[in-house]
């Protein structure tokens, strides 16, 4: 029986992402050493720090550790200007004695850019390591973004610039480019164009272009969604529609009406995450979804829900997801739910019985939560018929300011016969504020009016 496996692999990525966290820090650090040269200043931010136990597949211990920083220097020259990062560090705490080679050291950088805010027509400016979502895309881009408003509610975005994807690492020059037009009518719609090209080498990597919506024709009727075009293989790789219909009264609807080609959709990986085995994952797969959900509020504290969702795939067959759950809230302080789904298709991995039981409570300074899940399978897998966790989770706020927590996590199913996870986390938020006037940092005060 295999075990879990989860291993990071470091890449070329490393010694650029280290020079940026240097470059972040300097930023961070600048206005506080020589604040006689800079106007005053707020930095907000959070730094998580996570310690975890696993095993292996081979069966080693290892104990990754990770450092999870992101900050925001605000009130840079003006108070248009600021300055956001995010990034992490790993470093194991144990040698991988399966495989001596592999490097315990990781990192990424997630963003990193200067951010300027006009004071009219919604103007935006960044510069950086930026993150973009426009339409079509959903990327990370070592280069320019740019938006702002035009006459008669239309609305432009552009970006440029690298690539930063994850696991791909191929060789050649990269670039990419895009943009997005929208226009809208406060309150009723807004429709957005847009399209990207990607390049390696001179060579289209990837081209999209897509159209997404949002409609409120009436009240308590919204549609949203978007369909994209792979200008590569000359077709439609996917459409993914939401229906809201409510609250009328207590009773809300909600519905989703999808289709995913898997070719057309992963053409251009950028992520080793999307890079699918062959034999579990045929890339001529297509898939229409519909689905249908029923939220009822019985009381202020008990929710109810039943849901029923259909998958048509071109090569697998059908199958049909149905359940229910309830829930119950106190606030933030107590809660507690059951759900019970079911799936059934013309194929074995696609028929189970999934039960789910959770409760979490909060008093005064601590938090306890509980969560159990149980999949049973139509026919056994691997000579298993069931899939099981269990997770316990409990956090202590140490200060306002700063949060310990702690989870442990067993779980078993057809693919390892068990795994042991121990998760220790460790939480601080900072405001820090410079005074050009004293020259001297004053902890815990923040700027009137930063974000």
């Amino acid at each position: 029986m295999k075990k879990s496996k989860n291993v990071f692999h470091c890449g070329r990525s490393g010694i650029t992402a280290s020079r940026q966290l240097i470059v972040a820090a300097l930023f961070l650090l600048g206005p506080l050493l020589f604040p006689a040269l800079s106007t005053a200043v707020s930095i907000t931010g959070e730094s998580s720090t996570y310690m975890q136990s696993r095993q292996s597949a081979e069966g080693s211990k290892e104990l990754p550790l990770y450092e999870y920083l992101n900050f925001a220097v605000q009130d840079i020259g003006k108070e248009t200007i600021s300055f956001q990062f995010g990034g992490w560090l790993r470093y194991d705490l144990k040698k991988n004695n399966d495989d001596p080679d592999l490097s315990r050291t990781n990192n990424d950088l997630s963003y990193a850019y200067l951010h300027y805010r006009g004071n009219s027509a919604n103007t935006v400016f960044n510069l950086g390591r930026v993150m973009v979502f426009e339409g079509v895309a959903s990327e990370r881009v070592d280069g320019i973004y740019a938006r702002t408003d035009l006459a008669k509610n239309f609305g432009v975005s552009v970006f440029g610039g690298s690539p930063a994807e994850t696991g791909t690492d191929l060789p050649g020059n990269k670039n990419i480019y895009g943009a997005r037009l929208s226009h809208q009518a406060p309150g009723l719609y807004q429709i957005g164009l847009s399209a990207l090209q990607e390049q390696k080498d001179s060579a289209d990597f990837r081209k999209e272009e897509g159209i997404d919506l949002w409609v409120r024709p009436v009240n308590k009727v919204e549609l949203l969604g978007k369909s994209r075009y792979n200008g590569i293989t000359s077709a439609w790789s996917d459409h993914s529609y939401f229906i809201v219909l409510g609250p009328f009264d207590k009773v809300t609807l909600n519905t989703d009406l999808s289709q995913i080609n898997y070719k057309d959709y992963f053409t251009g990986t950028t992520s080793s995450v999307f890079r699918f085995d062959p034999l579990v994952i045929d890339r001529n797969e297509k898939v229409s979804i519909v689905g249908e959900q029923v939220a009822f509020r019985a009381t202020d504290r008990v929710s109810l829900s039943v849901d029923y969702k259909t998958y048509s795939y071109e090569i697998a067959g059908k199958a049909a997801y149905s359940g229910g759950a309830v829930g119950y809230a106190l606030e933030k302080a107590l809660g507690a739910g059951f759900s019970l789904h079911k799936m059934d298709g013309d194929t074995t991995g696609l028929r189970y019985t999934e039960y789910r039981v959770y409760g979490y409570n909060k008093a005064g300074k601590t938090d306890i939560a509980l969560d159990l899940l149980l999949v049973a399978y139509g026919a056994e897998i691997n000579g298993v018929k069931e899939a099981r966790s269990v997770t316990l989770g409990a956090a202590y706020e140490l200060s306002e300011k700063m949060k310990l927590g702690a989870d442990v996590e067993y779980s078993s199913n057809p693919y390892f016969d068990k795994d042991i996870r121990t998760f220790v986390k460790l939480s601080y938020k900072f405001d820090i504020a410079s005074s050009a006037h004293t020259g001297a940092p004053e902890q815990g005060k923040r700027k009137e009016g930063a974000q």
